[in-house]
């Protein structure tokens, strides 16, 4: 069996889509300034949602709490970027998130007991207070009846959500799922965050990443091919330990010729950092097979320009290989990419993409 990614969307602060996300790669985004404490700090905010298109798709869009509207434009997106019609019932949705509902949780806790009466208290609210909340919206709104579930696992969530998405359709559970994260801050989080600085940038930036993931036997049953995708998902692989490590792992895992790699792409949160990570891997890499492979590796930190999306990054970054082999000279002239997403403690994900290719 194979997967392919037929579908993909996003948003962010950039706008809606791949097209808004390829202007934050190709050029130096402006975020906005907030000072939830009397300090100024730089955020990649969305905000409210304004969607005449979601709205036409969903006569409750007007119901649906902030957060979960991230995940369902992106997933809007990805589903209609497949042409996913009347087969999608089997299909299901995986999420992944490190903060999830958060702001109607706030909302929540701030209704009154009096005389052992609950005041002021909103069943709309009530719906966005389980981090699961925008995996089914999507579902019910799509009439999605396969697995559902949402990962709250920091910031690996939206990358674990497409490895266990990968074993469901593997295994039979559905012939394809929407996989992703979405992430959403309020001011605790611009006051109360502890950075990592080796692994999270400095900049939040807010949103949701989500593709639709099918089996090859998916596409052609409803008359697509490899060649209609954006790309294969070859796998994604878990890791504790180095860089390096991790790559060489996941080549071994996957059985990937070295010299088809033509992008990788780090979560690394700097300019710095990926100056560091580049000049590691090349010193580690000399004398063996992967000095001439690295040669010719774009290399690139994408969370450098976006910002830190926590949760969602796994699903970001992977839309934006996808942008990077769309737009032009594709993956260095090479057929795979590997994204690699920070998970918990010293684990990585390492999720690998391969050009599409219908079979001859």
């Amino acid at each position: 069996m194979r997967l392919y990614i037929s579908g993909a969307g996003c948003v962010s602060f950039l706008g809606f889509g791949l097209d808004a996300l390829r202007g934050g790669l190709d050029s130096d985004p402006t975020f906005s300034v907030e000072e939830p404490a009397g300090q100024p700090v730089r955020v990649g905010r969305v905000g409210g949602i304004t969607d005449p298109d979601s709205a036409a798709s969903y006569r409750r869009w007007g119901q649906v709490d902030t957060y979960s509207r991230y995940g369902y434009v992106a997933s809007r997106l990805a589903i209609q970027d497949a042409a996913l019609g009347d087969e999608r019932r089997p299909y299901g949705v995986f999420f992944g998130t490190a903060y999830g509902c958060m702001e109607e949780n706030q909302k929540f806790d701030r209704y009154q007991v009096r005389d052992g009466v609950l005041k002021g208290a909103s069943p709309l609210v009530f719906k966005g207070t389980v981090d699961n909340a925008p995996a089914g919206w999507v579902a019910v709104a799509w009439k999605l009846e396969g697995p559902n579930a949402t990962f709250v696992s920091g910031d690996g969530a939206a990358a674990e959500a497409l490895w266990a998405g990968a074993r469901q359709i593997q295994r039979g559970r559905a012939p394809g799922l929407l996989c992703g994260g979405v992430e959403r801050f309020v001011d605790l989080h611009l006051v109360l965050r502890e950075r990592d600085e080796r692994t999270q940038g400095e900049v939040l930036s807010e949103g949701a990443g989500v593709v639709l993931v099918e089996s090859d036997e998916a596409l052609a049953a409803r008359g697509r091919s490899a060649g209609d995708t954006h790309a294969e998902l070859v796998g994604v692989h878990r890791h504790r330990g180095s860089l390096l490590e991790g790559i060489k792992a996941t080549a071994a895992r996957f059985r990937l010729d070295p010299d088809d790699l033509g992008l990788l792409s780090l979560a690394v949160p700097t300019t710095e950092a990926l100056a560091s990570a580049r000049e590691t891997l090349g010193e580690a890499a000399r004398g063996s097979d992967l000095e001439s492979v690295l040669d010719g590796t774009a290399v690139v930190a994408d969370k450098v320009r976006l910002g830190e999306f926590h949760g969602a990054w796994g699903g970001i970054a992977v839309c934006a290989a996808l942008v990077r082999r769309e737009s032009g000279a594709g993956w260095s002239g090479r057929p795979v990419a590997i994204v690699q997403v920070y998970g918990e403690g010293n684990e990585s994900f390492y999720v690998v993409l391969r050009e599409p290719q219908d079979a001859e």
